[in-house]
């Protein structure tokens, strides 16, 4: 049998339908050799390499609510507006949501577990807007040699890669680490099927939740943000896809805001679906 790796995609609270295409990759005993994720995707391959099981993953997603995971900096936006100084220096607005529950939240449900604590090689996207560098979180050097456009983090918390990993410019507050300012990964890579490709498998299964249309309107300024970026985000992502890529699924789903919990169950059954249409496919072409 080939050796496995599925790339996870970005795409807010659409990316439950990660759970979906894991949930019938395990019932179809398909060995997962190796995971990566970006921004949503980060999240449901943190928690498949720390050992939850994507039927977990369900429940936790089903009795999960905003409050859980979003922590408006209403504050930092108010004081920004009037132009209220701190200490005689100037207050500096990074985003509407903080990003402290939503990493309190991931390393609760990772048991705070380490990148090096992964039953399996995993690869967690973000991006330095700084440098505009892309960061890898991996318990596993790349098999070539060091790019000077990529820095490879080894030794982390899977709760901080995913705080990274999910931090939209604009919508969350960047991730501060070690002299770096790190946004969502997608900035870099939205699939990330390179990483995959430098850990070293023969058959890359990527997950795609992008569009190349749109049949509903956004409005407010977090929605358009995410619109906008996923919109430019996508070319690029086509093009990796079609180079590193065996098999690309893509979920027909609709738009959903990152508090609309309510289309979780309907999002992993869409991904299941798309799932459950490519497997004969699948299981032929790792020759099981």
């Amino acid at each position: 049998m080939k050796k496995l790796g599925v790339a996870l995609g970005g795409g807010g609270m659409r990316g439950a339908a990660h759970i979906g295409v894991l949930q019938v990759l395990s019932e179809h005993q398909i060995h997962i050799n190796s995971i990566s994720g970006t921004s949503a995707g980060s999240i449901f391959a943190a928690l498949y390499a720390s050992g939850v099981s994507p039927w977990e993953m369900e429940k936790i997603a089903l009795r999960i609510s905003p409050r859980d995971y979003l922590d408006y900096n209403w504050w930092g936006f108010f004081r920004h507006l009037l132009g209220c100084p701190v200490l005689d220096k100037e207050v500096k607005f990074e985003g509407f949501i903080k990003g402290d529950r939503l990493m309190s939240l991931m390393k609760k449900l990772t048991n705070g577990k380490s990148i090096q604590d992964s039953r399996i090689p995993i690869a967690i996207v973000a991006c330095d807007i700084n440098s505009g560098t892309k960061v890898v979180f991996s318990n596993r050097r790349s098999s070539s040699p060091q790019k000077p456009n990529a820095i490879w983090v080894e030794n982390a918390c899977l709760y901080e890669a995913v705080r990274a990993s999910c931090s939209i410019p604009g919508v969350f507050v960047p991730f501060h680490f070690r002299g770096m300012q790190l946004v969502d990964g997608g900035v870099s890579e939205i699939v990330p099927v390179i990483e995959q490709r430098t850990i070293g498998v023969d058959y890359i299964l990527a997950v795609n939740l992008g569009s190349t249309q749109y049949n509903t309107a956004v409005q407010g300024v977090i929605p358009v943000i995410s619109r906008s970026l996923e919109i430019l985000e996508y070319g690029t992502t086509v093009l990796a896809e079609d180079f590193f890529a065996q098999m690309i699924v893509s979920p027909k789903i609709e738009e959903a805001a990152l508090d609309d919990v309510g289309q979780i169950g309907k999002l992993i059954r869409n991904g299941r679906r798309a799932m459950k249409e490519r497997m004969n496919q699948l299981m032929m072409e790792l020759e099981l």
